[in-house]
């Protein structure tokens, strides 16, 4: 552990709850990062066009851009600045800020981008430390899909990189290790709902569909948006038939 790392944890004893939770979720979260990208091989991690256009080492260094950019946005709003300008605008279209950091990084090496996934937790962990209970809730600014901790846009980037490398178990594993953290109910249950609801997914695509069905109920009984998404959500096709039931 490092001395910034024991100096933020040190603050979570006098922190709520949410921020324990929120820094343990990153944790679990770069763990997860590092075993299932160990499982690549330098050729794989490299390739671009294994995950979509992007190369598996592209979608870490997407993971870690928006984990810096989430903290830097926390901290601004701790200490009631502007956003930095250099970062995409909270309202920029999805697609263009994407196209943004991805330029930015294209040309880094594996080590720069470890280094970068490394950083942008210690990060990320920072501001969730300076940041009110009332801001980590609302998360004003924020990144749809992302939310102050990290996990679940990580998680549903990971579960590509899982596939690629043989890693299902070692991803089930931290679907696991989030879920008992959610189960603490510390986090609004919409934002839990959402990550319950990417679980589900996640298990529907990998056969696992008893665990898809108990997440799927759980999500939509937090979040109950959700529902709508269920209904027509090609991740959940295994369970088309049963969704007016689960749904």
């Amino acid at each position: 552990m490092t001395a910034s790392t024991l100096e933020t944890m040190m603050q979570m004893e006098t922190a709520g709850p949410l921020h324990v939770d929120l820094v343990e979720l990153l944790h679990l979260t770069r763990e997860a990062e590092r075993d299932l990208y160990a499982m690549l091989s330098d050729e794989v991690r490299d390739t671009p066009g294994s995950i979509g256009e992007w190369s598996p080492k592209d979608v870490l260094a997407h993971i870690a851009a928006w984990r810096a950019v989430e903290a830097r946005r926390l901290e601004a709003t701790a200490r009631d600045e502007a956003f930095p300008a250099d970062d995409p605008a909270p309202d920029a279209p999805i697609d263009d800020a994407n196209a943004q950091l991805h330029a930015e990084r294209t040309d880094w090496s594996w080590e720069q981008v470890d280094r970068a996934a490394d950083d942008s937790i210690a990060a990320l962990e920072n501001a969730i430390g300076l940041s009110s209970h009332d801001v980590l809730c609302e998360c004003d600014g924020t990144v749809a899909g992302i939310g102050a901790n990290g996990a679940n846009h990580a998680m549903a980037h990971l579960s590509d990189v899982a596939v690629l490398g043989g890693g299902l178990e070692r991803f089930d594993a931290f679907a696991h290790q989030v879920e008992a953290v959610l189960a603490r109910r510390h986090l609004r249950p919409r934002d839990s709902g959402v990550m319950l609801y990417n679980i589900a997914c996640h298990h529907a695509l990998s056969g696992e569909l008893d665990d898809a069905r108990r997440l799927l109920r759980l999500a939509i009984a937090q979040h109950r948006v959700l529902r709508e998404s269920a209904l027509e959500d090609p991740d959940l096709e295994a369970l088309r038939d049963e969704m007016p039931a689960l749904a």
